[in-house]
């Protein structure tokens, strides 16, 4: 059991560590969710203009279980920090303040972002519209991009922790995690 004094000390380095990343952050760390939020509505809209374009039944099928994958896997982040990332009371679930790398993080490092580059391909392969897939690229780079940005951050965050934390699992390769992760559990 921590004392009132340790507690305090963990207390004043959290809060430090969420200066340190405010402080640094400005509106040059949004335009890539700037551009890719407004692409990816758009691909939402033309779906329903453009659903199965080419009668292409088995991308179409392929899109939905994509569609089902996002809905299933797309929570597992939110319940994961819920539960390990020890957040102050009040505050939304993406303001851990302990690392957390279990359960779906222990597979890839930013599975939320999986989901949306998934959920962009998703709404492709239903389409399977060329202006659809004129979007889903852009998203994808601009998504994945976010996630270097999001590296840097909770370098800062969480610092030697998080450089050891990178090394071990990987940024979105959600094969490569499941090998990684099923041969360090066994070894």
């Amino acid at each position: 059991m921590l004392s009132n004094k340790n507690k305090e000390k963990k207390k004043d380095i959290i809060e430090k560590k969420k200066e340190i990343v405010q402080s640094e952050s400005s509106w040059k760390d949004y335009i890539l969710s700037m551009i890719y939020g407004p692409l990816l509505i758009t691909q939402f809209i033309l779906v329903f203009f453009f659903y199965n374009f080419y009668h292409l039944e088995i991308l179409a099928w392929i899109g939905w279980g994509f569609i089902i994958f996002f809905l299933l896997f797309g929570g597992l982040p939110k319940k994961e920090f819920k539960t390990n990332g020890e957040i102050s009371e009040g505050k939304g679930f993406i303001n851990t303040t302990k690392l957390v790398d279990t359960g779906v993080y222990s597979i890839i490092r930013h599975p939320l972002w999986l989901c949306w580059i998934l959920l962009s391909i998703s709404v492709t392969l239903m389409s399977q519209h060329w202006l659809m897939v004129t979007f889903a690229i852009p998203i994808c780079g601009f998504v994945y991009g976010e996630t270097y940005l999001l590296d840097k951050g909770l370098v800062k965050k969480f610092g030697d922790e998080y450089k050891e934390y990178k090394k071990k699992v990987p940024r979105m390769n959600l094969i490569f995690g499941f090998i990684k992760y099923i041969y360090m559990k066994n070894n």
